[in-house]
């Protein structure tokens, strides 16, 4: 299965610390400003990839062995956290099948992006079932592990033994 990392144009050092900490594995970059939405989208409109793990650049692995590992023993859709509901940050296994049935919204503003997040996440699980496997549920805002500047911005840091994920946007003020 591929991985999908999704950047923004002059988010060079973002994209270079993910890209190493993956390791040797299959990854398709997307950058453009079209949000992880807009990705969404264009994976579904110009690949033929049935299956795939999507992350944002912010995303580094301790251990992207241990990672692979565990995604290897799911089937299907797979969401990497929940928070603030599945597919947290976008971060997941996506299929074809079901973006296919969804419409894609087009997110103009980094806020539609944060609406999304949920909206279209609710929709997705939705046709999956009503619910996917979360592989690291500890992933949240309430467990988060601090707060770094990283690359010119403050971050909220979730972080467990596999993986750090730096989220720059977690409240309306960060918009």
């Amino acid at each position: 299965m591929i991985t999908v990392v999704c950047t923004t144009p002059k988010r060079e050092m973002w994209l270079k610390d993910c890209l190493e900490s993956l390791g040797e594995r299959p990854v398709m970059v997307l950058s453009d400003y079209s949000f992880e939405v807009g990705k969404l989208n264009f994976l579904v409109k110009y690949t033929k990839l049935e299956r795939f793990l999507l992350l944002q650049d912010s995303v580094v692995f301790k251990n992207a062995d241990k990672f692979y590992d565990l995604l290897s023993k799911y089937q299907g859709s797979v969401s990497v956290n929940q928070c603030p509901t599945f597919y947290g940050s976008y971060m997941g296994v996506y299929e074809r099948r079901i973006l296919e049935q969804l419409q894609i919204p087009v997110a103009q503003t980094k806020k539609d992006q944060v609406v999304f997040e949920c909206t279209f996440s609710d929709a997705y699980v939705s046709l999956v079932g009503g619910a996917v496997p979360v592989m690291y549920p500890e992933l949240s805002d309430e467990k988060n592990t601090g707060f770094v500047e990283r690359y010119g911005r403050q971050n909220m840091v979730l972080e467990n033994d596999v993986m750090i994920k730096y989220k720059g946007t977690w409240n309306w003020d960060n918009l």
